[in-house]
């Protein structure tokens, strides 16, 4: 039995340097974590690029909230 790797996209988001871009799951390889959406589309990533949700990363955020206290 032969398995294929789904390449997947999570979410899109703008990156500082990239800007607008999905954010691939880390089993993609060389693509990971960031990709172009003309380049995701290209690759034949699943969901379609417009299909994926958008998430928008705040700089220096780790997606933790921080406490203070």
């Amino acid at each position: 039995m032969h398995r294929t790797m789904m390449k997947r996209g999570l979410y899109r988001t703008i990156d500082s340097y990239l800007g607008e871009c999905a954010k691939v799951h880390e089993s993609a390889g060389d693509a990971y974590p960031f990709l172009r959406p003309e380049i995701y589309d290209a690759l034949g990533f699943s969901p379609a690029y417009n299909d994926l949700p958008f998430f928008d990363v705040q700089p220096g955020s780790n997606g933790r909230q921080q406490s203070r206290g």
